[in-house]
């Protein structure tokens, strides 16, 4: 189990100014927490890299081997295994008193998540439930929904350098860190490692924020997502000026056709969908987009940027690498630069990572599309060398301001490259 950082509030606490003034990568270290994949044994989770299984063996796996030997073949979800975990260490006086002080310092909402997110403190009380017949423990059941509650609001999601998602984690003094749609930081992890990258230098005493949702996505639809999850009203500059500026001479139907588009990806982006039906439901919501009345939507705009996100992932599950790779192209060349204007932001070099994959692959001569319909970029008679060369030189790039930590530090490390290349998720 992998823990990882969220904060919840936008009140600064005592402490984060120990982030503030940096310029390159701010590093938290969680020592012989890795990865985690299926233990054929016990068909649960334990950590992954063999030189890491001994630590994570003492620190927390024998406390709740037994547990998860006989639950199998059930598998606890993620979340209660995190807070069966804590619950375990704390029993037996695993944490030191200053890591317990610090995490019973973070916030729960647990009030608000009662009165306006019923569904999510049911799934919290059921954990809590299952934690405590499972455990033996004597906390009490309300103790263990606060933990709950906490991991909820303050952990991160885990994910490797190509972006798939691997567990969690949660670190107090990380969770310090504030919101903002206007950030200046951005979080990754280099194995058990998270680190802060500034994406502009930042003066001391100067806050560092970083982004709970998809800034890239409108206000309403931020704002929305932020008291839904985090229970705060986002009144960063970026939202402020964004709610001033009129609506850009949309007709009303532009609206109603926004509706549909973010519909349709959603149903395209369910569990279980047929990566061809889900290419289909995706570019029929951009043909919804570009076929609404008023003013056209920019490429550069939501929903038409997370639209061609899925529709990459999708083409690539789907087999339909030329169509993939002439829309990742077009990612790359005409969106990511307006969206994302940092040259170093790690979302750009994955971005560019997946289209030199891409065109490796296609430089290797694979067959033609077997759909009719589909984009031949034979036809455009690339020099897959150059283009190669010219994406890895930007990824490369990252080097300098990320560290070995980024996306292509990562990625020339992963092991298993051959496995096909993946769309930003």
């Amino acid at each position: 189990m992998l823990w990882m950082l969220r904060k919840t509030t936008t009140r600064e606490r005592n402490g984060a100014e120990s982030l503030h003034g940096v310029s390159g990568r701010q590093v938290l270290r969680q020592g012989g927490r890795n990865p985690t994949q299926t233990n054929p044994a016990h068909n649960h989770t334990i950590n992954t890299i063999q030189t890491c299984q001994s630590k994570d063996w003492k620190f927390a796996h024998s406390l709740e081997c037994a547990i998860f030997s006989k639950l199998k073949p059930r598998v606890l979800p993620v979340n209660a295994r995190a807070v069966l975990r804590i619950v375990q260490r704390s029993a037996r006086r695993k944490y030191t008193p200053q890591e317990l002080d610090l995490f019973q310092q973070l916030e729960t909402h647990e009030k608000e998540i009662r009165h306006e997110n019923a569904p999510q403190w049911e799934r919290i009380a059921l954990s809590s439930k299952a934690v405590k017949a499972y455990s033996q423990t004597d906390t009490p059941e309300d103790t263990i929904s606060a933990f709950g509650a906490k991991l909820d609001v303050n952990s991160f999601n885990m994910t490797t350098a190509l972006a798939d998602r691997i567990g969690l984690y949660l670190h107090p003094y990380a969770a310090l860190i504030n919101h903002s749609c206007a950030y200046n930081a951005v979080i990754g992890f280099d194995g058990a490692e998270l680190f802060a990258t500034a994406l502009r230098p930042i003066t001391r005493d100067e806050q560092i924020f970083i982004s709970y949702v998809d800034a890239t996505n409108p206000v309403a639809v931020r704002r929305n997502e932020l008291r839904e999850r985090y229970f705060f009203d986002c009144r960063c500059a970026k939202c402020a000026a964004e709610m001033d500026a009129p609506d850009g001479g949309r007709a009303p139907a532009a609206a109603d056709a926004q509706r549909k588009a973010y519909t349709l990806m959603e149903v395209a982006t369910g569990a279980g969908v047929d990566p061809a039906e889900a290419v289909r439901a995706l570019e029929s919501a951009m043909r919804t987009l570009r076929e609404s009345e008023g003013a056209s939507w920019r490429i550069t705009e939501q929903p038409l940027v997370s639209l061609r996100d899925e529709l990459i992932a999708s083409l690539l599950g789907a087999g339909r690498f030329q169509t993939a790779f002439v829309q990742a192209a077009i990612r790359v060349v005409r969106v990511d630069c307006v969206v994302y204007p940092v040259r170093g932001h790690p979302i750009r070099q994955l971005h560019a990572w997946t289209l030199a994959r891409l065109a490796i692959h296609l430089s290797q001569g694979m067959e033609e599309e077997e759909e009719t319909g589909g984009l031949r970029v034979a036809s455009f008679e690339l020099e897959f060398s150059l283009l190669v060369w010219s994406l890895l030189k930007l990824c490369g790039a990252e080097l300098q301001t990320h560290g070995q930590g980024g996306v292509w530090g990562g990625a020339s490390r992963v092991p298993g490259q051959g496995r096909g290349p993946e769309g930003h998720g």
